[in-house]
């Protein structure tokens, strides 16, 4: 295999997994949230202020760790940091005085490890693929993360139900050991890895992060991704949630249908993908990816509102999937977009995107059990369909024309 996509693959892999081991508290909560004397609006506090925020926060420093001590040992420590995560949610004390700030402790570790792993990520692809082919690269492993969202009810469910929830956290911890030994083991260290880790001081990263935050396209393209990232979340965290309660699936029928969304996300990103570089190739690539991205934007919005009032569930999950495709399908040009116009500082310029991604998934996770309470789930679901028709519009904002990445 080709060092280009042998990096690739195994950024798959890293990302398939952080995936797995932070949805798997989307199943664990049905039986862990009685078992701590919680309830589901506390659980959504904790998940936003715990995990969520903390993630949310350490997007940036994550990204110039990894321009510090290079992309092999960033993404190793990361994962070893989810791994201790999962397993210490495994042995939290059986006491809900004591249980309850562990949680919120361990959700913490867990947001400060995953912090890493986009970011890095991106730096990875800027380092290794070919302009014309990173918008296919970075839907593969963006869209390999939903697989991991997809697996998490698939594998935890059963999981769940014949041992436990604390067996959820206990396998999700296993998967992240392994995943960062074969890691470690098969990612190659590059020379300009290295290079850029030795060279970057702390000043000259310190004016290149007031450099990209003084840029107005990536402010607009960040604050789009927002949006993006806030409907995103609620198929991410209360999908699981909505069957069961909105439309009175079972805890195991749940599992079933709650991955459809993420599964067709996987699916149909790469294609996304694909099509976005090969219009690249007639347009120029900063415009295609601005068609595409609005494009599966505009999508979303329609396939959200639809999925939103049917009546059939089977025909609602079915639409709702497909917006969870359309979401999906834009992440490959938003991040390239974003790591083209940070050109020079790839891993900081990710790392902003995604801490406004995250910023509106905090927000979205905290809003939801809320909203669905107090309106109901439809009128919830047609709130994030709006969001998702501003997104696109701010896509017109971000000149993309002047993208380095748009005449290579």
């Amino acid at each position: 295999m080709p060092q280009t996509w042998r990096v690739v693959s195994l950024l798959c892999a890293v990302t398939c997994v952080g995936y797995l081991v932070r949805a798997d508290v989307a199943v664990a909560q049905e039986r862990m949230v009685p078992a701590l004397g919680l309830t589901m609006t506390a659980m959504g506090a904790i998940t936003a202020w715990g995990f969520q925020l903390a993630y949310t926060v350490f997007q940036v420093p994550g990204g110039l760790v990894g321009e510090r001590i290079g992309v092999r040992r960033a993404l190793m420590l990361a994962l070893i940091g989810c791994s201790v995560a999962s397993l210490a949610t495994g042995v939290l004390p059986e006491s809900p005085a004591a249980a309850v700030p562990a949680l919120w402790i361990t959700r913490v570790l867990l947001g400060i490890s995953q912090g890493a792993i986009f970011p890095v990520a991106a730096m990875a692809v800027m380092m290794h693929v070919p302009p014309d082919q990173r918008v296919r690269a970075t839907s593969l492993y963006i869209s390999t993360s939903v697989l991991g969202a997809a697996l998490a009810p698939l594998i935890m469910a059963p999981t769940m139900e014949a041992f436990g929830w604390r067996a959820v956290f206990v396998v999700s911890g296993v998967i992240g050991a392994a995943t960062a030994v074969v890691w470690w083991t098969l990612m190659p260290p590059p020379a300009h890895d290295l290079v850029m880790a030795s060279t970057t001081s702390m000043a000259d990263s310190r004016r290149e992060l007031v450099r990209l935050f003084a840029n107005p396209s990536l402010r607009r393209l960040s604050l789009a991704y927002l949006l993006h990232s806030a409907v995103w979340f609620v198929f991410m965290f209360w999908f699981f949630r909505y069957l069961v309660d909105g439309r009175g699936f079972t805890v195991l029928a749940s599992g079933v249908w709650a991955s459809l969304p993420s599964i067709s996300g996987f699916v149909c990103a790469p294609l996304i993908g694909i099509a976005a570089d090969r219009l690249g190739r007639r347009v120029g690539a900063g415009r295609a990816r601005r068609l595409v991205a609005m494009s599966c934007l505009l999508a979303a919005a329609a396939f959200v509102g639809v999925g939103a009032v049917l009546p059939n569930a089977v025909l609602a999950i079915l639409a709702l999937s497909v917006a969870s495709a359309s979401i999906n399908g834009a992440e490959g040009p938003f991040f390239v977009t974003a790591t083209a116009l940070g050109a020079a500082s790839p891993g900081p310029a990710a790392g902003l995107l995604n801490l406004m991604g995250n910023l509106g998934g905090v927000l979205s996770i905290w809003l939801v059990p809320h909203m669905a309470a107090a309106w109901g789930w439809i009128a919830t679901l047609v709130f994030w369909s709006a969001a998702c028709v501003i997104a696109a519009l701010l896509w017109l904002t971000v000149q993309v024309e002047r993208d380095p990445a748009a005449v290579a």
